[in-house]
């Protein structure tokens, strides 16, 4: 079989079979794709796939090391390459992978990027809410931060997500895994804000579900959160949103909305939070994923002893 024909079975495996989101399809189709170029460009036809071997994957990550690309995105690129190859020979389209006995560049991993929980307040207060588009990015910066969801997660809210008697929303995650979050406090509060300007309810709607259900009736699959043509909320807006306000009050490496999911994990653990519960919040099948929360804490801590303790010194770290 040829390449491309090869890649376009993987890509609908991983759609409907394996279903990852759009993002995660786009980026193990550029990578896979990329490598697939290099081969093609180097011989001027396109290879059978039976006809790759060790050498034509190592010659590509040699390749991408030439050209400037970091460690981690060779490593990335070289799990595609691999889940590609075990695809095809579970599929029985090759009967080889190439990518045995390959390993990754070695790459440290980085701590998350959070902000303050100070700088979170302060981020909060931004918002203008005299008008609509305030009384929007309001609630769109507390749900993210209140419930540590996802940016996909978040945009995917319906408004039968809400059930604002129980103080939940349901999410559906990575895989279509489905996970109820806490929905209280300030996040409760500015979202049922923002439903009374948007959606219209009244206030009668949220004392109970029944009322709440009454009041949408057929339309509760409608989107949380509008765009400009009352469509569903774009990725894009929502990453303006976090920009805009979050850059006004930390100086921060990156900022995204998963700054703020970062934050949320990191300022529950700094409260003594349970880790399996914060594993079950963000939605993390590993708990590994998670602990990298706890390098945070305690890289906090050592710098508190640093600077307090009169003993600390400098002989350590």
């Amino acid at each position: 079989m040829l390449l491309y024909e090869a890649l376009k079975e993987y890509v609908v495996y991983l759609g409907i079979e394996k279903k990852v989101s759009d993002e995660t399809l786009r980026a193990y189709q550029a990578d896979v794709e990329q490598f697939l170029d290099f081969l093609t460009e180097k011989t001027d036809e396109e290879p059978e796939l039976g006809n790759i071997d060790y050498i034509a994957v190592k010659s590509f990550m040699v390749d991408m090391v030439k050209n400037g690309y970091s460690r981690r995105t060779v490593s990335r690129k070289l799990a595609a390459i691999r889940s590609f190859f075990f695809f095809c020979r579970r599929h029985g389209l090759t009967d080889r992978n190439p990518t045995v006995g390959i390993h990754a560049p070695r790459t440290g991993r980085d701590l998350p990027v959070f902000a303050s929980k100070q700088a979170i307040e302060r981020m909060m207060e931004i918002p203008d809410r005299s008008n609509k588009k305030g009384v929007r990015d309001r609630a769109v910066l507390e749900l993210l931060y209140g419930t540590g969801m996802r940016l996909s997660e978040i945009r995917s809210c319906n408004v039968g997500s809400c059930d604002f008697r129980a103080g939940t929303v349901k999410v559906i995650g990575k895989r279509d895994k489905e996970r109820i979050l806490p929905l209280t406090g300030k996040s409760a509060e500015s979202l049922k804000s923002y439903i009374r300007d948007v959606h219209a309810a009244p206030e009668t709607a949220f004392r109970d579900r029944a009322r709440y259900l009454d009041y949408f009736r057929d339309r509760l699959d409608t989107p949380l959160f509008l765009g400009r043509k009352r469509n569903r909320i774009s990725k894009r807006t929502i990453q303006r949103i976090v920009k805009k306000y979050l850059m006004q009050v930390a100086n921060l490496s990156r900022v995204s909305p998963h700054v703020l999911r970062h934050s949320f994990a990191t300022h529950l653990l700094d409260e003594g939070a349970d880790l399996r519960a914060v594993q079950e919040l963000l939605g993390h099948v590993n708990l590994s994923t998670t602990q990298i929360y706890t390098h945070v804490t305690t890289e906090k801590l050592k710098a508190v002893y640093k600077k307090a303790h009169p003993r600390a010194g400098d002989g350590g770290s």
